[in-house]
C-alpha cells in the first residue's frame, strides 16, 4: 500500500525522566482511511512499561491514543539515552470488528496478509525547575495526581516544549527519519503482556497472604476464647475445691469437740472395770 493505514503523532515517545517516579506520555493513531483499522502495541521491554490500551480498532477517518507508564526507575541511563522501542502494528479488519474479538493471530502475515508495522523510539528529558506552589495548590496537585486526573496529554505537550528548547544532540536522530522496520525485526518486540501477568501473579499472593494472615487472626482469636473459657473453669474449681475444703475442716473440727468427751469417759470406765477385778 502507497498510504499509511495509521499517521502517529508524535513519532517519538517523550518522558520526563526523575529517579523513583512514574511518567506518563500519550500517543495519538489517527485512521485517514475508509476502512476499519486494528492496532497492536509491542515493546522491547514489557516490564519497564504499562500500555493502555494495547490493542484496539479505529474507524474511518477517526483518531484514537494509548497511554504509555514509564515504570520508577532505580537508576538513570548513561547520557540520558534509551534504547527502548515500540512497534505499532495495524492491518485492515471487517466492520463488525470489536476490541475483543483482536488476537495475535490477526497480525499474522500469513497468506499474504498486509500488516503495516512503525517503529517508534523513546526519549528521556530532565525534568523542568519546579514552580513554588501554595500548601493549597500543592495539596490539590497531589490530590489529582492521586485521583488520576493530570491528562498525559498535557505532560506530553510540556516535555515537547523542553524538548524545543534543549540543544539537539549529535546522536539524535529526528523521529521522522524512522521508517518502518521490516518484519523480521517484529520478533524483537512483545505484546507487553509479562507486566500484567506479574501484577496479576502479584496481586494473587497479595490475596493469599491476607487470605492467610486472616485464618492466622481467626486460629488466634479461637485460642484466646479457649483460653479464657478455661480459666473461667479453673476459676469456678478452685472456688468449688476451697468451698468443700472449708466445710470439711468445720466438719473434722466439730466431731474432734464433740467426741473427745464420750472417748474419755470410755477409758476412764474402762480403768475402773479393770482396778474393779483387780481388788477383787
Amino acid at each position: 500500500m502507497n498510504t499509511r493505514l495509521l499517521e502517529i503523532h508524535p513519532r517519538e515517545l517523550k518522558f520526563i525522566f526523575e529517579l523513583n517516579k512514574h511518567s506518563l506520555c500519550s500517543i495519538q493513531l489517527t485512521n485517514n482511511t475508509l476502512d476499519h483499522v486494528a492496532f497492536k502495541v509491542k515493546i522491547t521491554s514489557p516490564k519497564k512499561y504499562y500500555v493502555r490500551p494495547k490493542v484496539g480498532i479505529i474507524e474511518p477517518n477517526s483518531t484514537r491514543e494509548f497511554t504509555v507508564r514509564m515504570q520508577a526507575q532505580k537508576l538513570a541511563p548513561p547520557d540520558m539515552l534509551c534504547k527502548d522501542k515500540f512497534l505499532i502494528q495495524s492491518t485492515v479488519v471487517p466492520a463488525d470488528t470489536a476490541d475483543e474479538d483482536i488476537t495475535s493471530s490477526l497480525f499474522s502475515k500469513e497468506g499474504g496478509k498486509y500488516i503495516e508495522e512503525q517503529k517508534l523510539g523513546v526519549t528521556l528529558v530532565s525534568p523542568p525547575i519546579s514552580p513554588v506552589f501554595s500548601p493549597v495548590d500543592e495539596a490539590k496537585r497531589e490530590e489529582e495526581v492521586a485521583l488520576g486526573v493530570t491528562e498525559p496529554n498535557n505532560l506530553c505537550k510540556a516535555v515537547e516544549e523542553i524538548v524545543e528548547q534543549e540543544p539537539l544532540n549529535k546522536n539524535h536522530v529526528p523521529s521522522n527519519a524512522m521508517e518502518p522496520e521490516p518484519a523480521s525485526l517484529a520478533n524483537d518486540f512483545v505484546d507487553g503482556n509479562g507486566e500484567d501477568l506479574e501484577m496479576i501473579k502479584h496481586l494473587e499472593e497479595l490475596k493469599l497472604k491476607l487470605s492467610e494472615l486472616e485464618l492466622k487472626l481467626c486460629q488466634a482469636q479461637n485460642a484466646i476464647s479457649k483460653l479464657k473459657e478455661e480459666k473461667q473453669i479453673s476459676i469456678q474449681e478452685t472456688k468449688l475445691l476451697q468451698e468443700n475444703f472449708s466445710e470439711l475442716r468445720k466438719t473434722e473440727l466439730n466431731s474432734v469437740q464433740v467426741g473427745f468427751p464420750v472417748l474419755y469417759l470410755y477409758m476412764v470406765a474402762l480403768v475402773c472395770t479393770f482396778l474393779g477385778r483387780f481388788l477383787r
